[in-house]
Protein backbone atom coordinates (compact mmCIF):
# COMPACT_ATOMS: atom_id res chain seq x y z
CA UNK A 1 0.00 0.00 0.00
CA UNK A 2 1.26 3.83 -0.30
CA UNK A 3 2.72 4.69 2.42
CA UNK A 4 3.08 8.12 1.44
CA UNK A 5 -0.81 8.38 2.23
CA UNK A 6 -0.41 7.88 6.25
CA UNK A 7 1.27 10.29 8.56
CA UNK A 8 4.71 9.87 9.50
CA UNK A 9 4.46 8.87 12.85
CA UNK A 10 2.47 5.68 11.90
CA UNK A 11 5.30 4.67 10.00
CA UNK A 12 7.57 3.87 13.31
CA UNK A 13 4.89 1.45 14.58
CA UNK A 14 3.97 -2.39 13.65
CA UNK A 15 0.94 -4.03 15.36
CA UNK A 16 3.54 -6.72 16.67
CA UNK A 17 4.60 -4.49 19.25
CA UNK A 18 0.64 -4.58 20.74
CA UNK A 19 -0.66 -6.67 22.80
CA UNK A 20 -4.15 -8.33 21.22
CA UNK A 21 -7.19 -5.89 22.26
CA UNK A 22 -9.52 -7.78 24.50
CA UNK A 23 -12.61 -6.83 26.80
CA UNK A 24 -10.24 -6.18 29.59
CA UNK A 25 -9.44 -2.78 27.53
CA UNK A 26 -11.60 0.02 28.34
CA UNK A 27 -12.15 0.86 24.49
CA UNK A 28 -13.28 -2.70 23.94
CA UNK A 29 -15.82 -3.43 26.72
CA UNK A 30 -18.99 -5.54 26.61
CA UNK A 31 -18.27 -6.93 23.09
CA UNK A 32 -17.96 -10.53 24.09
CA UNK A 33 -16.97 -13.31 21.97
CA UNK A 34 -17.05 -10.78 19.35
CA UNK A 35 -13.54 -9.63 20.59
CA UNK A 36 -11.79 -12.92 18.43
CA UNK A 37 -12.88 -11.68 15.19
CA UNK A 38 -10.84 -8.46 15.54
CA UNK A 39 -7.69 -9.57 16.16
CA UNK A 40 -5.09 -10.77 13.27
CA UNK A 41 -7.41 -9.19 10.45
CA UNK A 42 -7.02 -11.37 7.29
CA UNK A 43 -8.48 -9.39 4.16
CA UNK A 44 -9.96 -11.12 1.48
CA UNK A 45 -10.16 -10.47 -2.38
CA UNK A 46 -11.93 -7.79 -4.94
CA UNK A 47 -15.01 -8.66 -6.19
CA UNK A 48 -16.76 -6.97 -8.84
CA UNK A 49 -18.57 -3.72 -8.25
CA UNK A 50 -22.40 -2.95 -8.79
CA UNK A 51 -22.97 0.15 -9.80
CA UNK A 52 -25.84 2.34 -9.69
CA UNK A 53 -26.82 6.09 -10.70
CA UNK A 54 -28.41 6.37 -6.82
CA UNK A 55 -24.66 7.15 -5.75
CA UNK A 56 -21.51 9.31 -6.73
CA UNK A 57 -19.34 6.13 -6.02
CA UNK A 58 -19.45 2.83 -5.73
CA UNK A 59 -16.74 1.35 -3.77
CA UNK A 60 -15.81 -2.65 -3.16
CA UNK A 61 -13.47 -1.39 -0.33
CA UNK A 62 -10.58 -2.13 -2.77
CA UNK A 63 -11.55 -0.48 -6.15
CA UNK A 64 -13.76 1.72 -7.00
CA UNK A 65 -16.25 3.37 -9.70
CA UNK A 66 -16.63 7.04 -10.08
CA UNK A 67 -20.37 7.50 -11.38
CA UNK A 68 -20.51 11.25 -11.61
CA UNK A 69 -18.14 14.13 -11.37
CA UNK A 70 -18.26 17.41 -9.60
CA UNK A 71 -16.56 20.59 -9.90
CA UNK A 72 -16.67 21.10 -6.03
CA UNK A 73 -14.97 17.80 -4.95
CA UNK A 74 -11.74 15.97 -6.22
CA UNK A 75 -11.54 12.08 -6.20
CA UNK A 76 -7.96 10.77 -5.94
CA UNK A 77 -7.47 7.08 -5.50
CA UNK A 78 -4.70 6.36 -2.64
CA UNK A 79 -2.33 4.65 -5.08
CA UNK A 80 -1.47 8.01 -7.01
CA UNK A 81 -1.57 10.33 -3.44
CA UNK A 82 1.97 11.49 -3.00
CA UNK A 83 0.88 12.92 0.75
CA UNK A 84 -1.51 12.38 3.72
CA UNK A 85 -4.41 14.23 4.58
CA UNK A 86 -3.25 14.03 8.48
CA UNK A 87 0.57 15.26 8.28
CA UNK A 88 0.47 14.04 12.40
CA UNK A 89 -2.15 13.17 14.69
CA UNK A 90 -2.24 15.10 18.21
CA UNK A 91 -4.43 13.10 20.66
CA UNK A 92 -5.12 10.07 18.49
CA UNK A 93 -4.64 6.88 20.74
CA UNK A 94 -3.25 3.54 18.78
CA UNK A 95 -3.74 -0.01 19.64
CA UNK A 96 -3.23 -3.18 17.97
CA UNK A 97 -7.08 -3.46 16.21
CA UNK A 98 -5.92 0.32 14.52
CA UNK A 99 -2.60 0.03 13.29
CA UNK A 100 -3.22 -3.36 11.82
CA UNK A 101 -6.25 -1.16 10.15
CA UNK A 102 -3.83 0.54 8.60
CA UNK A 103 -1.44 -2.23 7.94
CA UNK A 104 -4.01 -3.73 5.75
CA UNK A 105 -5.53 -0.95 3.90
CA UNK A 106 -7.00 -2.86 0.75
CA UNK A 107 -8.14 0.38 -1.63
CA UNK A 108 -9.77 3.72 -0.82
CA UNK A 109 -9.44 7.16 -2.07
CA UNK A 110 -9.12 10.77 -0.86
CA UNK A 111 -11.64 13.79 -1.29
CA UNK A 112 -10.69 17.33 -1.60
CA UNK A 113 -13.77 19.83 -1.07
CA UNK A 114 -12.29 22.62 -3.21
CA UNK A 115 -15.77 24.50 -3.73
CA UNK A 116 -19.33 24.85 -1.58
CA UNK A 117 -21.87 22.51 -2.56
CA UNK A 118 -25.54 21.89 -0.63
CA UNK A 119 -25.53 18.55 -2.41
CA UNK A 120 -24.55 15.23 -0.85
CA UNK A 121 -21.61 13.38 -2.69
CA UNK A 122 -22.36 9.66 -1.84
CA UNK A 123 -20.85 7.13 -1.45
CA UNK A 124 -22.65 3.27 -1.31
CA UNK A 125 -19.92 0.59 -0.20
CA UNK A 126 -20.21 -3.02 -1.00
CA UNK A 127 -17.86 -6.53 -0.09
CA UNK A 128 -17.94 -10.08 -0.07
CA UNK A 129 -15.08 -10.29 2.11
CA UNK A 130 -13.06 -8.67 4.56
CA UNK A 131 -11.69 -5.40 3.64
CA UNK A 132 -10.28 -2.45 4.71
CA UNK A 133 -11.20 0.92 2.73
CA UNK A 134 -9.54 4.41 3.32
CA UNK A 135 -11.68 7.37 2.90
CA UNK A 136 -9.42 10.89 3.57
CA UNK A 137 -11.50 13.94 3.34
CA UNK A 138 -10.17 17.54 3.12
CA UNK A 139 -11.96 21.05 2.91
CA UNK A 140 -10.28 23.82 1.95
CA UNK A 141 -10.54 26.92 3.33
CA UNK A 142 -14.07 28.68 3.45
CA UNK A 143 -15.46 25.99 1.95
CA UNK A 144 -18.30 23.25 2.92
CA UNK A 145 -19.38 20.22 1.27
CA UNK A 146 -21.50 17.24 2.21
CA UNK A 147 -20.90 13.68 2.24
CA UNK A 148 -23.21 10.39 2.57
CA UNK A 149 -21.42 7.08 3.26
CA UNK A 150 -24.07 4.36 2.88
CA UNK A 151 -22.70 0.41 4.12
CA UNK A 152 -26.74 -0.83 2.67
CA UNK A 153 -27.62 -4.65 1.52
CA UNK A 154 -24.28 -5.01 -0.81
CA UNK A 155 -22.11 -5.35 2.49
CA UNK A 156 -21.91 -9.27 2.72
CA UNK A 157 -18.41 -9.37 4.48
CA UNK A 158 -16.76 -7.79 7.43
CA UNK A 159 -15.36 -3.73 6.46
CA UNK A 160 -13.09 -1.91 8.49
CA UNK A 161 -12.92 1.57 7.37
CA UNK A 162 -10.53 3.87 8.16
CA UNK A 163 -11.79 7.46 7.80
CA UNK A 164 -9.52 10.47 8.24
CA UNK A 165 -10.98 14.31 8.08
CA UNK A 166 -9.17 17.29 8.00
CA UNK A 167 -10.65 20.45 8.30
CA UNK A 168 -9.21 24.28 6.76
CA UNK A 169 -9.87 27.20 8.81
CA UNK A 170 -13.71 28.24 8.32
CA UNK A 171 -14.48 25.31 6.24
CA UNK A 172 -17.57 22.96 7.13
CA UNK A 173 -18.52 19.54 6.70
CA UNK A 174 -21.53 17.41 7.23
CA UNK A 175 -21.90 13.88 7.07
CA UNK A 176 -24.32 10.85 7.10
CA UNK A 177 -22.49 7.54 8.06
CA UNK A 178 -25.21 4.80 7.63
CA UNK A 179 -24.68 0.66 8.61
CA UNK A 180 -28.28 -0.28 8.10
CA UNK A 181 -26.43 -3.41 6.36
CA UNK A 182 -29.13 -6.53 6.80
CA UNK A 183 -26.07 -9.34 6.93
CA UNK A 184 -24.51 -10.43 10.32
CA UNK A 185 -21.14 -8.79 9.40
CA UNK A 186 -18.71 -6.76 11.32
CA UNK A 187 -18.41 -3.04 10.24
CA UNK A 188 -16.13 -1.47 12.50
CA UNK A 189 -15.06 2.42 11.93
CA UNK A 190 -12.06 4.55 12.99
CA UNK A 191 -12.89 8.06 12.36
CA UNK A 192 -10.50 10.94 13.19
CA UNK A 193 -11.05 14.42 12.43
CA UNK A 194 -8.51 17.48 13.06
CA UNK A 195 -10.67 20.98 12.96
CA UNK A 196 -9.14 24.29 12.40
CA UNK A 197 -9.78 27.49 13.04
CA UNK A 198 -13.52 28.15 13.35
CA UNK A 199 -14.32 25.08 11.46
CA UNK A 200 -17.31 23.13 11.84
CA UNK A 201 -17.81 19.27 11.66
CA UNK A 202 -21.34 17.71 12.09
CA UNK A 203 -21.69 13.71 11.82
CA UNK A 204 -25.14 12.13 11.63
CA UNK A 205 -24.72 8.13 12.40
CA UNK A 206 -27.53 5.45 11.62
CA UNK A 207 -26.56 1.87 13.32
CA UNK A 208 -29.51 -0.15 12.58
CA UNK A 209 -27.64 -3.22 10.86
CA UNK A 210 -24.78 -5.59 10.93
CA UNK A 211 -23.89 -8.16 13.91
CA UNK A 212 -21.48 -5.71 15.20
CA UNK A 213 -21.53 -1.84 14.19
CA UNK A 214 -18.99 0.26 15.64
CA UNK A 215 -17.42 3.14 15.21
CA UNK A 216 -14.56 5.30 17.54
CA UNK A 217 -14.77 8.58 16.47
CA UNK A 218 -11.55 10.63 17.81
CA UNK A 219 -12.10 14.79 17.50
CA UNK A 220 -9.44 16.98 17.86
CA UNK A 221 -10.71 20.68 17.98
CA UNK A 222 -7.00 22.50 17.70
CA UNK A 223 -8.59 26.29 16.03
CA UNK A 224 -9.85 28.37 17.95
CA UNK A 225 -14.01 28.89 17.71
CA UNK A 226 -14.08 25.16 15.94
CA UNK A 227 -17.17 23.25 16.62
CA UNK A 228 -18.11 19.34 16.20
CA UNK A 229 -21.73 17.95 16.52
CA UNK A 230 -23.16 14.55 16.58
CA UNK A 231 -26.50 12.87 16.46
CA UNK A 232 -27.24 9.06 16.05
CA UNK A 233 -29.64 6.49 16.40
CA UNK A 234 -29.18 3.01 16.85
CA UNK A 235 -32.27 -0.20 16.75
CA UNK A 236 -30.98 -3.28 17.77
CA UNK A 237 -32.54 -6.60 17.54
CA UNK A 238 -31.29 -10.32 17.88
CA UNK A 239 -28.31 -10.71 18.93
CA UNK A 240 -26.62 -7.10 17.54
CA UNK A 241 -23.96 -4.69 19.24
CA UNK A 242 -24.23 -0.69 18.13
CA UNK A 243 -21.05 0.41 19.82
CA UNK A 244 -20.22 3.89 19.55
CA UNK A 245 -17.56 5.71 21.36
CA UNK A 246 -16.59 9.45 20.95
CA UNK A 247 -14.05 11.41 22.03
CA UNK A 248 -14.04 14.68 21.47
CA UNK A 249 -10.55 17.34 22.73
CA UNK A 250 -11.10 20.49 23.37
CA UNK A 251 -7.79 22.06 22.55
CA UNK A 252 -8.28 25.65 21.11
CA UNK A 253 -10.15 28.22 22.76
CA UNK A 254 -13.85 29.38 22.40
CA UNK A 255 -14.75 25.45 20.99
CA UNK A 256 -17.74 23.54 21.16
CA UNK A 257 -19.28 20.60 20.60
CA UNK A 258 -22.68 18.83 21.55
CA UNK A 259 -23.68 14.95 20.73
CA UNK A 260 -27.41 13.42 21.29
CA UNK A 261 -27.25 9.36 20.40
CA UNK A 262 -31.34 7.98 21.07
CA UNK A 263 -30.91 3.33 20.89
CA UNK A 264 -33.66 1.34 20.93
CA UNK A 265 -32.72 -2.71 22.11
CA UNK A 266 -34.77 -5.64 21.81
CA UNK A 267 -34.35 -9.32 21.94
CA UNK A 268 -30.67 -10.15 23.16
CA UNK A 269 -28.97 -7.05 21.58
CA UNK A 270 -26.58 -4.55 23.19
CA UNK A 271 -25.32 -1.06 23.20
CA UNK A 272 -22.36 0.82 23.92
CA UNK A 273 -21.97 4.74 24.10
CA UNK A 274 -18.43 5.70 25.63
CA UNK A 275 -18.47 9.25 25.32
CA UNK A 276 -15.33 11.64 26.78
CA UNK A 277 -15.38 15.33 26.90
CA UNK A 278 -11.62 16.62 26.93
CA UNK A 279 -11.11 20.01 27.50
CA UNK A 280 -7.33 20.89 27.66
CA UNK A 281 -5.76 23.47 29.71
CA UNK A 282 -5.83 26.81 28.24
CA UNK A 283 -8.94 26.26 26.27
CA UNK A 284 -11.22 28.85 28.04
CA UNK A 285 -14.50 29.41 26.51
CA UNK A 286 -15.10 26.01 25.69
CA UNK A 287 -18.69 24.75 25.73
CA UNK A 288 -19.79 21.13 25.42
CA UNK A 289 -22.96 18.89 25.97
CA UNK A 290 -23.60 15.38 25.51
CA UNK A 291 -27.48 13.00 26.02
CA UNK A 292 -27.28 9.25 25.48
CA UNK A 293 -31.12 7.50 25.83
CA UNK A 294 -31.61 4.12 25.59
CA UNK A 295 -34.81 2.21 25.95
CA UNK A 296 -34.91 -1.61 26.20
CA UNK A 297 -37.86 -3.70 25.00
CA UNK A 298 -36.50 -6.76 26.43
CA UNK A 299 -35.17 -8.00 29.86
CA UNK A 300 -32.61 -9.65 27.61
CA UNK A 301 -31.34 -6.72 25.97
CA UNK A 302 -28.79 -4.29 27.41
CA UNK A 303 -27.50 -1.07 27.38
CA UNK A 304 -23.89 0.68 28.54
CA UNK A 305 -23.84 4.27 28.97
CA UNK A 306 -20.93 6.29 30.11
CA UNK A 307 -20.25 9.55 29.65
CA UNK A 308 -17.28 11.56 30.94
CA UNK A 309 -15.68 14.99 31.18
CA UNK A 310 -12.06 15.64 31.94
CA UNK A 311 -12.09 19.28 32.53
CA UNK A 312 -8.49 21.42 33.09
CA UNK A 313 -9.09 24.75 32.90
CA UNK A 314 -12.00 27.23 34.79
CA UNK A 315 -14.13 29.20 32.78
CA UNK A 316 -16.12 26.83 30.56
CA UNK A 317 -19.82 25.29 30.25
CA UNK A 318 -20.50 21.67 30.27
CA UNK A 319 -23.60 19.06 31.10
CA UNK A 320 -23.62 15.26 30.29
CA UNK A 321 -26.86 13.26 30.92
CA UNK A 322 -27.94 9.60 29.98
CA UNK A 323 -30.59 6.67 30.69
CA UNK A 324 -31.27 3.33 30.42
CA UNK A 325 -34.71 1.81 31.00
CA UNK A 326 -38.01 0.60 29.38
CA UNK A 327 -40.42 2.88 28.32
CA UNK A 328 -42.34 4.84 31.31
CA UNK A 329 -45.47 3.37 32.01
CA UNK A 330 -47.40 6.90 32.59
CA UNK A 331 -46.44 6.94 28.76
CA UNK A 332 -48.52 4.26 27.95
CA UNK A 333 -51.10 5.24 30.27
CA UNK A 334 -51.23 8.68 28.67
CA UNK A 335 -51.26 7.37 25.12
CA UNK A 336 -53.35 4.02 25.61
CA UNK A 337 -56.02 6.02 27.49
CA UNK A 338 -56.94 7.87 24.17
CA UNK A 339 -57.87 4.24 22.73
CA UNK A 340 -54.83 3.27 20.70
CA UNK A 341 -53.67 -0.76 21.75
CA UNK A 342 -50.59 -1.22 23.06
CA UNK A 343 -48.44 -2.61 20.34
CA UNK A 344 -49.67 0.44 18.37
CA UNK A 345 -48.70 2.51 21.40
CA UNK A 346 -45.05 1.00 21.42
CA UNK A 347 -44.77 2.28 17.79
CA UNK A 348 -45.89 5.29 18.77
CA UNK A 349 -44.07 6.04 21.45
CA UNK A 350 -40.69 4.29 20.04
CA UNK A 351 -41.22 6.85 16.97
CA UNK A 352 -41.78 9.74 19.13
CA UNK A 353 -38.44 8.87 20.57
CA UNK A 354 -36.44 8.99 17.47
CA UNK A 355 -38.09 11.86 16.36
CA UNK A 356 -36.16 14.38 18.20
CA UNK A 357 -32.97 13.18 15.67
CA UNK A 358 -34.25 12.35 12.36
CA UNK A 359 -36.96 15.12 12.30
CA UNK A 360 -34.24 17.51 12.04
CA UNK A 361 -33.94 19.23 8.35
CA UNK A 362 -30.52 17.97 8.02
CA UNK A 363 -31.99 14.15 8.16
CA UNK A 364 -34.28 15.00 5.33
CA UNK A 365 -32.81 12.59 2.79
CA UNK A 366 -32.41 9.60 4.71
CA UNK A 367 -35.50 10.31 6.99
CA UNK A 368 -38.08 7.84 5.27
CA UNK A 369 -35.38 5.30 4.96
CA UNK A 370 -35.21 5.49 8.24
CA UNK A 371 -38.48 5.27 9.48
CA UNK A 372 -39.25 2.46 7.32
CA UNK A 373 -36.21 0.74 9.37
CA UNK A 374 -37.70 1.57 12.51
CA UNK A 375 -41.14 0.25 11.99
CA UNK A 376 -39.65 -3.38 10.22
CA UNK A 377 -37.19 -3.50 13.06
CA UNK A 378 -40.13 -2.84 15.62
CA UNK A 379 -42.38 -5.90 13.67
CA UNK A 380 -39.84 -8.33 14.09
CA UNK A 381 -39.27 -7.65 17.54
CA UNK A 382 -43.36 -8.50 17.60
CA UNK A 383 -42.77 -11.09 16.00
CA UNK A 384 -40.14 -12.78 17.66
CA UNK A 385 -42.16 -11.88 21.16
CA UNK A 386 -45.31 -14.14 19.58
CA UNK A 387 -43.01 -16.78 17.32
Amino acid sequence: MNNKLFEKNLKTLSSKDFDNISTKDEDWKYLGKKIFELNDIEVGKSSDIQTSKEFDIDSNCFNFELNSKYKHIEVADISVVKQPIIKESTKRPFDKFNIEQFEKVTGGFQLNITDDSEQYFSINFQSNDNAVPYIGIKVNKNKSGKLYLNFDELVNGNIYPIVEILLNDNSNLEIILSVTSQKSVNIVSSIYAQLERDSNLNIHNISTGAGLSRSRMDIDLLGNGSEFSLDGIYFGEQNQIHDNRVFVNHLGKNTSSNMITKGVLGDKSSSIFTGTIHIAEGAEKTESHQENRNILLSEEATAQSVPNLEILCDDVICSHGSSVGPIEENLYHYVMSRGIKKIDADKLLIKGFFNEVINDGKWDIVHDKVSEIIDKKYMNLIGSKNG
